[in-house]
């Protein structure tokens, strides 16, 4: 069962900085303009320790991760961080708006214990590489410290936790920034009572990692080489991750569609529409908005797809399920169905894979670019860049969860949860002995 334990956090000194200026977002996120931009911002910074520069010289006595764990101890020393007196759980609030519409993502931030993999309730849904994970590992084992959050769900059919976090975000939080034009907010709950509460109703829940699949993977591999170095738990380090658990709630959660813009596709357009017919219903659309409109309309068990041409032309595409067994037909990866049954899986297993036969190249991304922008779609095929763009519905909440309970894993770039945990507010110093 999970084990939910408060931590003393460490957190940036307000006195000696200003707290907007030193977070910054996942370092998987963090472009290389974006570093600059950062390393600009503020001498501490988070980004020189999740994301710092590549040097002329690095080795392995002196490279990026080594220096990580010198700024934290020296900004620890400084005193522009300091470690909490006592044991607390923190509540994070995000405010955003999407569309239009404005959204409370609302949680808390807390240790859990890491536990055997065959044995676990933390539950994925994305598949993992192996150089970003030795990436985290490299980091974990300079710094010793979860240095930003895994952002995770779990059901909350009560509202007995969300009724806890509610109760404490009325108070005056510690932190309260803006920051890519979402509110951030934190407070401190080191009432005992309180997080007892949240402890007993943490105990059966499975937990659904979100964002933050290959830090939580550094993390199980960290504490499986502290075991074969016969640590003892007073390292909490190879015990235990930072975790971000928020309720699962299509109203409070926001997951971006990434749309896909192809290259080399070595077909006639006019053939490529005759093989489309055969499996979905093909409209031609006047315009952008008015395609993305329609794909936002889309029923239940209904599969919208957006397609735009190189010739400029835009297409809606409706699956036609009448004909029997279509996806199990079309899509031959040994999955499940829920899977099989998400846009993305159609989109690749039907069209990328079986209609145009590019299964090999869109695996190398100099053939295809991810964007959550569909102006940045419009832009680039204006250009001539691109053969085709797909454009996608965003993944449901609820379809994480199902794809997670049942072990299975999304495929690539399925979700982007928005808005992003910023990295920053709270870390987890591991206790040596």
């Amino acid at each position: 069962m999970p084990r939910i334990e408060p931590f003393k956090g460490i957190l940036y000194n307000p006195k000696k900085v200003e707290i907007s200026k030193v977070v910054a977002p996942p370092y998987d996120i963090i472009s290389p303009e974006m570093q600059e931009e950062l390393y600009r911002a503020d001498e501490h910074n988070i980004v020189r320790l999740i994301l710092g520069k590549e040097e002329a010289g690095d080795s392995e006595a002196n490279n990026k991760y080594k220096r990580a764990g010198e700024f934290f101890n020296k900004w620890l020393r400084e005193n522009a961080m300091a470690q909490d007196k006592a044991p607390a759980v923190y509540v994070y609030a995000q405010v955003y708006s999407t569309l239009g519409k404005k959204k409370l993502q609302l949680g808390f931030i807390a240790l859990i214990k890491i536990e055997d993999p065959s044995k676990t309730k933390v539950r994925p849904h994305e598949n993992t590489f192996a150089k970003p994970k030795e990436d985290r590992l490299n980091l974990i084992r300079e710094v010793h410290a979860n240095l930003s959050c895994i952002f995770t769900l779990f059901r909350d059919k009560n509202g007995s936790v969300e009724k806890i976090l509610k109760s404490t975000a009325k108070k005056k939080p510690l932190f309260n920034i803006v920051y890519d034009d979402v509110r951030h907010k934190l407070w401190r709950m080191d009432d005992k009572k309180l997080i007892n509460k949240i402890q007993k109703a943490m105990e059966k829940k499975e937990i659904f990692i979100a964002d933050g699949h290959h830090r939580y993977e550094a993390s199980v591999m960290y504490h499986d080489e502290m075991e074969k170095k016969q640590r003892t738990d007073k390292d909490k380090g190879h015990g235990y991750a930072m975790m971000y658990f928020t309720p699962i709630s299509e109203e409070a959660l926001t997951i971006l569609a990434t749309h896909r813009l192809v290259k080399n596709i070595y077909m006639d357009p006019g053939l490529f529409i005759e093989k489309l017919k055969a499996y979905f219903h093909v409209k031609e659309e006047a315009s952008l908005k008015g395609l993305l409109k329609k794909m936002a309309a889309a029923k239940k068990n209904e599969y919208l797809l957006g397609m735009y041409l190189r010739s400029g032309k835009l297409y809606l595409l409706n699956l036609n399920l009448k004909k029997p067994n279509t996806l199990d037909r079309l899509i031959k990866e040994n999955r499940s169905d829920a899977w099989k049954r998400l846009d993305v899986s159609v989109l690749h297993g039907v069209i990328l894979n079986n209609i145009l036969g590019l299964k090999d190249k869109v695996k190398d991304e100099d053939n295809i670019v991810y964007t959550r922008d569909p102006e940045f779609v419009r832009k680039e095929m204006e250009k001539g860049k691109f053969d085709a763009a797909f454009l996608l519905n965003p993944t449901k909440v609820d379809q994480v969860r199902q794809i997670a309970e049942i072990g299975d894993r999304m495929p690539h770039k399925s979700t982007y949860f928005y808005p992003k945990l910023v990295t920053g507010l709270v870390i987890n110093k591991h206790v040596r002995d």
